[in-house]
C-alpha cells in the first residue's frame, strides 16, 4: 500500500462493509475479520516463500524520516523489534508478548505507568535479556533522533525509572490519554541499548538492524528485496514462525503486482485495490482474494508551508468547492467499492466511537461560485484562457502522487482537465513512493496530495496536526505535520484533550470542537474510509492468512502462523 502513516497511530474503524467489493466483483472469497485458507491440518514446518510489497522504502530505520511509510514498518519493524503494547486482531490494544502482563497505570498526579517485562525476553543472535534499560533508552531516542519522524507522546514523558532490570516506570508530566502508543502501538519500538553509541539514532539502521527481539530476524534488505529468517530462540513459542525464510521483493506497479500473483513468483500481495486489480484475480485458479475495513482513509492534502500555493486559506478554500467528491467516488471508488461513502471529517472515522460526526465537510460540495470568490478575495481573476491568475502570472499547481499507483494516476487523469474547466492549471508531479514519503514530503516539496493514513484506537492527531510537529532546522527536522498547518487554537484543543484521560464523553466534545476549526481552515479534502484486500495463492500458503487483514499492522503481522501449503 502507498501511503504516509502518523506516529502515534489513531483511530479504529469497525464498520466498512467487508464485503462490497467482493458483491461487486465476485471475489472467491470474503472475510472482515480472521479466517484464512480453512485448512485445520498441523501446519508444514519450513519452506521459502516470496511475497510482493506495494512500496519499497529508501531506508529502515523506525524512527527518523525513513518511517514516512506504512510499508516500511509492515516489511521491518513489526516483525524484528519488540514493543510494549500491541493490537490484536480486534484493535484492541494488548499487552506484547515483551510484557509479562498488563501494565500499572496510576493517575496520580503525576500520570505513571509500570510496565513488568517477561523475564525470558532476549535479544538475539547474543541471547542478552531485554531490560528496562532498553525501555528507558528507545524512548529517549525518539526524542534526541535528528529527524524524529514524531516527537508526540514521548514529549511528554517526564522520567523513566529503572528499579530493577524487569520493571520501566513511565513517569508523564501530565495525564496522557494515548499512552499505549508510546514504545508501542502501531510504531512505537524497543531497541536494543548495547548497540547504539547514542540516543541519536538518526545515522543507524539504514539497510540492517543487527538485532532483534521479535519472531523474525533480519537477514539482509536491499533495493531488490528484503530477507527475514525465524527467530527459533524467541521467548513466545507461540510465535516462533513455521517458514525458513520469508522474501519480500518490491511489486510498486499495480499490474506488474498482479501478474507476479498470477504467475507464483510472489505468493502473496496486499495491494490498495482499484477496479484493475480486484478483476485481475478474480476466479483465478490458486487464488483467494479477501477483503475487510482497515484502519485507513484517504484525503486530498494540501502543502500549507509558507511560499507554497496552498498557504493561501482562500485557495484551499476555492479547490474544496472545485473538486468533485461525489463524481471522484463514482468513477474512481465505487467501481472497486460499490457502497463507499463519503467521509466529512479531517482526520477521524465515523465507524469509531463519537469522535467523527461525520458532518463539518457535508457542504462542501462543487460550486463555481464559491470558487470564483474564494480566488477573489486572493486578488485572483481567470485571464483570457480561463486560468486564475494574479499580477499578469498563471497559478500552477503541482499535483504529487507516487508512480505505479493505478488509482492515483487514474485520478489525475480525469480530475486535471475538470479542475482545468474551473481555472486550475494543474500539472502532475509524481515520484516513486520513497522519494515521495520519506524525501520530498518531510520537505514540503510539493503543492497537494492524495494519500491514506494509517490510524489507531486512540484519536490524538498532535503528531500530524500541532504546530510543533512541522519539520524546520529548530526541531532538527522532527515531526509528520508534512503540511506545515499551524493554528494555536487547534494546538490548545489538542493538548487539551491529549491530556484528557478520564472523560470520554469531554474528549469527544474537544475533538469535535478541533475538526469545526480543521474545517474553517481547510486543512484538508476528506474523501472516505479505505477498505482492505489481500491476494494469495492457496497453492504456496496456509494458515491465518486473513486474520489481520483489519489491523494497521497489515495482513503480515502474523507471518509467524503461515505456512507453506
Amino acid at each position: 500500500m502507498t501511503f504516509t502513516r502518523r506516529t502515534p497511530v489513531r483511530l479504529l474503524i469497525a464498520g466498512l462493509a467487508a464485503a462490497t467489493v467482493l458483491a461487486a466483483c465476485g471475489s472467491s472469497s470474503k472475510s472482515s475479520n480472521g479466517g484464512g485458507s480453512g485448512n485445520t491440518a498441523a501446519p508444514k514446518q519450513g519452506g521459502a516463500v516470496v511475497f510482493g510489497a506495494e512500496q519499497w522504502p529508501d531506508c529502515i530505520n523506525p524512527i527518523n524520516q525513513c518511517a514516512n511509510s506504512s510499508w516500511l514498518q509492515w516489511l521491518v519493524p513489526i516483525h524484528v523489534l519488540p514493543r510494549l503494547m500491541e493490537l490484536d486482531d480486534k484493535n484492541n490494544f494488548v499487552p506484547s508478548p515483551l510484557l509479562a502482563g498488563d501494565p500499572t497505570v496510576s493517575a496520580g498526579p503525576p500520570m505513571t505507568v509500570t510496565y513488568k517485562l517477561n523475564p525470558d525476553a532476549k535479544w538475539e543472535p547474543d541471547g542478552t535479556p531485554i531490560t528496562s534499560a532498553d525501555v528507558k533508552f528507545s524512548l529517549a531516542a525518539y526524542l534526541a533522533t535528528k529527524g524524529s519522524l514524531s516527537t508526540a507522546g514521548y514529549d511528554q514523558v517526564q522520567s523513566v525509572g529503572t528499579p530493577n532490570p524487569q520493571t520501566a516506570v513511565v513517569t508523564f508530566k501530565k495525564p496522557y490519554a494515548d499512552w499505549q502508543d508510546v514504545g508501542g502501538g502501531f510504531s512505537g519500538v524497543i531497541l536494543e541499548k548495547a548497540k547504539f553509541a547514542s540516543t541519536d539514532v538518526s545515522n543507524e539502521m539504514q539497510s540492517s538492524i543487527p538485532f532483534s527481539g521479535g519472531p523474525w530476524m533480519l537477514e539482509s534488505f536491499s533495493k531488490s528485496q528484503e530477507i527475514l529468517v525465524p527467530n527459533k530462540n524467541y521467548w513466545d513459542k507461540d510465535r516462533v514462525p513455521h517458514l525458513d525464510k520469508v522474501t519480500f521483493i518490491p511489486t510498486t506497479v499495480t499490474a506488474t503486482e498482479v501478474q507476479d500473483l498470477k504467475t507464483g513468483q510472489v505468493s502473496a500481495i496486499y495491494p490498495q485495490p482499484v477496479v484493475d486489480n480486484v478483476k485481475a484475480l478474480t476466479n483465478q485458479p490458486g487464488i483467494t482474494t479477501a477483503f475487510g475495513p482497515t484502519t485507513q482513509y484517504e484525503n486530498i492534502w494540501f502543502n500549507e508551508k509558507p511560499g507554497k500555493p496552498f498557504a493561501d486559506p482562500n485557495l484551499r478554500e476555492a479547490f474544496s468547492y472545485a473538486f468533485d467528491r461525489e463524481k471522484f467516488l463514482n468513477d474512481i471508488v465505487k467501481p472497486f467499492d460499490p457502497n463507499v461513502t463519503m467521509l466529512q471529517c479531517a482526520a477521524w472515522l465515523p465507524s469509531v466511537g463519537n469522535w467523527c460526526t461525520n458532518q463539518d465537510w457535508a457542504d462542501v460540495t462543487p460550486d463555481s461560485s464559491k470558487v470564483a470568490a474564494a480566488m477573489a478575495k486572493s486578488g485572483y481573476a481567470k485571464d483570457s484562457s480561463g486560468i486564475w491568475a494574479k499580477n499578469g502570472k498563471e497559478l500552477l499547481l503541482h499535483w504529487m502522487e507516487n508512480t505505479g499507483n493505478a488509482r492515483r494516476e487514474a485520478t489525475q487523469k480525469e480530475f486535471i482537465p475538470l479542475l482545468a474547466q474551473q481555472g486550475f492549471k494543474i500539472v502532475t508531479d509524481n515520484s516513486s513512493a520513497d522519494t515521495m514519503f520519506q524525501q520530498r514530503l518531510p520537505k514540503g516539496d510539493y503543492d497537494f496530495s492524495m494519500f491514506i493514513q494509517v490510524t489507531s484506537p486512540d484519536p490524538t492527531v498532535t503528531s500530524i496536526l500541532s504546530c510543533g510537529q512541522i519539520p524546520s532546522a529548530a526541531n532538527n527536522g522532527n515531526g509528520q505535520n508534512d503540511w506545515w498547518y499551524c493554528n494555536k487554537a487547534a494546538d490548545s484543543l489538542m493538548t487539551t484533550s491529549d491530556a484528557e484521560v478520564t472523560d470520554k464523553s469531554k474528549r469527544e466534545d474537544e475533538i469535535h470542537s478541533l475538526d469545526k476549526i480543521l474545517r474553517q481552515d481547510y486543512v484538508n479534502l476528506p474523501l472516505y474510509a479505505f477498505p482492505a484486500m489481500v491476494g494469495y495463492r492457496t497453492d504456496k500458503i496456509s494458515g491465518p492468512v486473513t486474520q489481520f487483514i483489519n489491523n494497521p499492522e497489515s495482513v503480515f503481522w502474523n507471518m509467524w502462523a503461515w505456512s507453506q501449503s
